[in-house]
């Protein structure tokens, strides 16, 4: 018995001692940070003034009145639910196409669709600037070849065109993923229930309604929840794209958070505001886990 516990403690160590490397890392590059730029939230330190002073509530009553702000919190919104109601619906739309039954080459289609998940973010930016350039730009070709313009847009730097192509450019990217799990959730339906529906007399619209959108409902508000958080925080196709510009048209509240901290050099400002970005992801991924935890008892 005493050997048996041995046994079992010295496995449990070593089980330890494995996943410490992981521990570490995650800690290093995840915890440390976020733990370092909470105390900084609460100090006035900047580059021209590095010292760690304690300020309090000061930089997050300051930001939370800055009108700035706020801005970029109602372009990141725009930006959000701008890509995410298209991805929903596209990508449900060519999840229900791909998983028809009488669709030839489902496995290559299926391939073909996720190709633009795989394109790294920074290459999707330069894609659209240059297809969207006002000079170079083959949209303003076919454009003016169909006589749609008579001159060349200059679609990225017009403050009321460039938000419209950075959401046409996160759609694109973001369509696939949706497009992967909605099939997922459609192949878990069961086709009897298709069957019987078809025996009943319902037609495409009534099975689509009556069936498919109840059962994928749970994937549909996880997925569009996930979504959510990813494209709020994004960072790296804005900020590639358009720089936040022009004329802060697509400055979103990433972009605002780096130029206050390191524009400005008011690094205490710009912890503040990745705090309170924190706050609301926080808040946004503990409904995705309340909604993944339903959806889990419902598919059992």
């Amino acid at each position: 018995m005493s050997g048996n516990r041995k046994k079992k403690n010295r496995t449990s160590t070593q089980g330890t001692l494995l996943y410490m490397p992981a521990i570490l890392i995650i800690f290093g590059i995840v915890v440390y940070p976020m733990l370092y730029a909470l105390v900084m939230s609460f100090t006035g330190y900047s580059v021209r003034k590095p010292v760690m002073n304690f300020v309090g509530m000061t930089n997050y009553i300051k930001i939370l009145q800055d009108a700035s702000f706020w801005q970029a919190v109602g372009r990141s919104l725009i930006f959000t639910f701008g890509s995410l109601i298209p991805q929903v619906v596209l990508g449900l739309a060519i999840a229900i196409l791909l998983n028809h039954p009488d669709l030839r080459f489902k496995g290559l289609f299926r391939g073909l669709v996720i190709m633009p998940w795989l394109v790294p973010t920074v290459a999707v930016a330069m894609i659209f600037r240059w297809m969207f350039h006002d000079i170079y730009g083959i949209m303003n070709y076919i454009l003016m070849d169909l006589h749609v313009l008579k001159e060349p847009v200059a679609w990225i730097a017009n403050e009321h065109t460039a938000m419209f192509i950075l959401i046409l450019a996160n759609v694109w990217r973001g369509v696939p993923m949706l497009i992967t799990m909605f099939l997922a959730g459609l192949q878990g339906i069961p086709s009897d229930l298709y069957e019987a529906g078809q025996i009943d007399g319902a037609n495409g619209w009534k099975r689509f309604s009556k069936i498919t959108l109840p059962l994928l409902m749970p994937v549909v508000m996880v997925s569009g929840i996930l979504r959510f958080i990813w494209t709020f925080n994004f960072y790296d196709l804005p900020w590639v794209m358009t720089g936040g510009g022009p004329a802060e048209a697509t400055q979103t509240t990433p972009i605002y958070a780096y130029r206050r901290a390191f524009s400005s050099y008011r690094m205490g400002e710009g912890s503040a505001i990745t705090m309170i970005l924190f706050v609301i992801l926080i808040i946004f991924a503990a409904i995705y886990f309340i909604l993944k935890k339903r959806q889990d008892k419902l598919y059992g």
